[in-house]
């Protein structure tokens, strides 16, 4: 916590332990924890009662911590998609779900809310796959529904 708020562990650990002697936290270090906290779905409005504010002037501030949040927050995971012409064969079909005549918006939401099930259709990959893939120098691995075993090297099969 310390470090998300870009504080020193001591000056943190102060206001947890039996050395801070005042009842409420300070408005703009409550603020502050607050916005952090926020980020692990926890009520703003919950936080900023710590510092002493009833419901009505929690609110506010809550919907301002809020407001403040990034729309996304991004993450790096080591991720191993399907090839070009499983996922080709993937949008083809999620592509039959939009209606004819749909606005560009809708056909977002509608492929927004079938893109996991597409991906898990489209099969998982292997271990030895990737790595086939990787030592290959980097040639496009099938899927596990297009994968021809005969195209894959006899001792990783």
């Amino acid at each position: 916590m310390a470090s998300a708020l870009d504080m020193p562990l001591g000056t943190y650990s102060a206001y947890e332990s039996s050395r801070y002697k005042k009842p409420l936290l300070p408005l703009d270090f409550a603020r502050r924890v607050a916005a952090v906290l926020a980020q692990h779905k926890v009520d703003p409005a919950e936080v900023m009662k710590l510092a002493g504010l009833n419901g009505e002037e929690a609110e506010p501030e809550a919907r301002e911590i809020e407001a403040q949040r990034p729309a996304f927050v991004s993450i790096t995971l080591p991720v191993i998609l399907p090839s070009e012409v499983a996922l080709r064969d993937m949008f083809r079909s999620l592509l039959v779900l939009v209606p004819e005549g749909a606005t560009k918006d809708e056909a977002a939401a509608i492929l927004a809310r079938r893109l996991p099930t597409g991906l898990a259709a489209c099969g998982p990959l292997s271990l030895d796959q990737a790595t086939v893939a990787s030592l290959g120098g980097g040639e496009a691995v099938q899927s596990h529904a297009t994968d021809h075993r005969g195209s894959l090297p006899p001792s990783r099969i």
